[in-house]
């Protein structure tokens, strides 16, 4: 066995950035782009009254989405919880918020 000489774009650090995104020098310059876009939310295009708890298929129903599509938003949003599980008021309505729901709790006008 002989030496390997590395790739060419290993040794000209200027060279590395060819999977980068645009406007990008290093990974950490990509990180920070991508954490400075929020997701713009939704208009809002009804108001519901929610309980102190509500299931994942209820939300779902809500929302117009298979209880899959609000267990990956839950998953996107770091929200605990299963098909058979039910949420928190405040988790509930950062969920309903990202498909246009505004959620008020329950005895709340």
């Amino acid at each position: 066995m002989g030496f390997v000489e590395p790739p060419r774009a290993m040794n000209n650090p200027k060279k590395r950035d060819y999977l980068l995104p645009k406007g990008c020098k290093d990974l950490v310059d990509a990180l920070n782009q991508q954490n400075q876009q929020p997701s713009p939310l939704p208009p809002v295009k009804c108001t519901v009254q929610l309980p102190a708890f509500v299931s994942l298929r209820y939300m779902a129903e809500l929302a117009e989405q298979h209880p899959f599509a609000i267990l990956v938003m839950m998953h996107k949003l770091r929200i605990p919880g299963g098909l058979t599980r039910s949420v928190r008021f405040a988790d509930a309505q950062r969920i309903l918020q990202m498909y246009g729901i505004w959620a008020t709790p329950e005895g709340e006008r």
